[in-house]
């Protein structure tokens, strides 16, 4: 079986997933609409929804890899990895994704809000009228997304958009991420949001980090609207100092959120590698076009002055502000995530038409709401 996707490929599982889901939803809502009530403030048919496009997603890659013979799991890095540390670190990547980020959903809406479209709720949620519900929620809306939505987009669909290369499978797939969601509010978010779990499956190489950091971040989201909803009150009130507050969250934020993941790298790799130097199995360390052939022995540390990491990590973050960094930051994540790399000549058909169905499919929820 094969290991490995092509970037075509994955817009055809892109388009695969979001028909099927779109119809699997559409055939619920006609069945399930008028027979049934709410539960806890919100639909019946909204709860259904949110698990059974979470299904549809699995079963579509899963299908995918049956027919066309490839080994999803391999392909998707369905395996324990990470180290405690990097796991630890995801708790603080989430919070900072959210504080830097948000700043972007509230200019999104104020702007949709300009235009005329309905700013009440995002999407759809329950009162919380008790910690039962609260469960079922978190159930619903932060585990079966976490597991549905990372197999489908950064398990199958990325590592096939990668394949053309690192900062076109990262970026196109946040794009497909946050129009697949097919709400205008929470776009800009989203796509950020899925930039950095791009980032973290491949400097992870494993689904796993990416789906406990996918779940953090909606759990903290349904903890913030269910037990302190006064955050948005302090927000509202911050009146004209709103956007100053918003720019300075953003950009403190993203600084911070580059230099959490320059951690979340070093904390993954082996103690050797943090000191300067590797060796491979056959004694030759790959670096650009050079071969270096060191001996079996272990080499010695390089000496390391006290604080030199945070004067690395510091570097690092400046050298994000350069087009050299992003070179060097693309060759970082190129190998360590080991997508095999196809080349910028393959067939991109599927992503062409990925891209221009999922733009359509946003901006037809954009349509009906402004139609409201």
């Amino acid at each position: 079986m094969r290991k490995n996707l092509f970037a075509g490929e994955g817009g055809s599982i892109y388009l695969f997933g979001l028909c099927g889901a779109s119809i699997l939803g559409t055939a619920l809502y006609y069945i399930l609409a008028g027979r049934t009530g709410s539960f806890d403030g919100m639909s019946v048919v909204d709860w259904v929804l949110y698990a059974v496009n979470q299904i549809a997603f699995v079963a579509v890659v899963i299908g995918y890899g049956a027919a066309r013979r490839v080994d999803i799991l391999s392909v998707a890095k369905v395996r324990p990895a990470g180290r405690p540390a990097q796991y630890a670190l995801l708790v603080p990547i989430a919070v900072v994704s959210i504080a830097a980020f948000f700043p972007l959903y509230m200019l999104f809406t104020a702007l949709l809000s300009v235009m005329g479209y309905p700013t009440g709720g995002a999407v759809s949620m329950p009162a919380f009228s008790n910690a039962g519900t609260f469960i079922l929620s978190v159930f619903v809306m932060a585990v079966l997304p976490a597991i549905g939505e990372e197999l489908f987009m950064r398990g199958a669909v990325l590592p096939a958009l990668a394949s053309r290369g690192t900062w076109f499978g990262v970026f196109i797939s946040a794009l497909l991420f946050s129009l697949m969601h097919a709400n205008p509010m929470q776009t800009v978010y989203q796509f950020c949001f899925g930039a950095v779990l791009a980032v973290v499956f491949m400097l992870s190489r494993s689904l796993l980090p990416c789906v406990v950091l996918h779940f953090l971040s909606n759990s903290f989201t349904l903890v913030l609207t269910a037990y302190i909803p006064e955050v948005d009150a302090v927000i509202a009130s911050l009146g004209a100092y709103n956007w100053l507050t918003g720019t300075v969250s953003f950009v403190v934020g993203s600084l911070l959120l580059v230099w959490l993941l320059w951690l979340y790298r070093r904390a993954g790799k082996p103690r050797a590698e943090r000191e300067g130097y590797r060796v491979s199995d056959a004694g030759i360390v790959f670096d650009d076009c050079t071969l270096y052939a060191y001996s079996d022995d272990a080499l010695p540390a390089k000496p390391k002055r006290a604080g030199a990491a945070l004067v690395e990590s510091f570097k690092f973050v400046g050298s994000m502000f350069t087009k050299k960094g992003w070179k060097a930051a693309e060759r970082e994540l190129f190998l360590s995530a080991g997508i095999p790399y196809a080349g910028k000549t393959q067939p991109m058909l599927g992503v062409w038409l990925a891209i221009g169905f999922s733009a359509v499919y946003w901006a037809l929820a954009l349509l009906r709401g402004l139609a409201l």
